[in-house]
């Protein structure tokens, strides 16, 4: 019994890959439209609910929109997440900028020497003309 529950869970990601798949091989770009359930159905050999079922998964990973009633779309940003750190949720949103500025201080600094101690003369004048910039700022 359990080896045919993971069957079945397995069974959407696989469909979800050949989607995937389907959406390269016609180089389909943001925006385009998907096949409706019925046609993508019959393409992957696969049922009607496996392939709703595949389509949430995708749609969880922001590779496609599902709008109901006029069909499914490729994402305008196919796989970025508007919120991957799930900021969204942090209620306290001054402890946040507060938190996120020292990690900036303890990465940025070190960054900056390393580039600094890289730079050709080149650099060193696009480093100044910046840093000039900001203070202008």
């Amino acid at each position: 019994m359990m080896n045919l529950l993971s069957e079945e869970k397995s069974l959407p990601k696989k469909i979800s890959e050949d989607i995937i798949a389907l959406i390269l091989e016609e180089n389909l770009q943001p925006g385009d439209k998907l096949p409706n359930e019925t046609i993508l159905s019959e393409r992957l050999n696969a049922g009607r609910s496996s392939v709703r079922e595949a389509m949430r998964l995708l749609a969880s990973r922001n590779i496609v929109t599902i709008r109901q009633g006029s069909g499914t779309y490729i994402a305008s940003s196919p796989g970025m997440v508007d919120d991957p750190l799930g900021f969204t949720f942090i209620g306290n949103k001054q402890k946040l900028i507060n938190d996120l500025l020292e990690v900036r201080f303890l990465l940025e600094p070190p960054i900056a020497a390393m580039a600094a101690t890289r730079a050709d003369k080149k650099d060193i004048k696009k480093i100044t003309a910046l840093c000039d910039e900001v203070e202008d700022l």
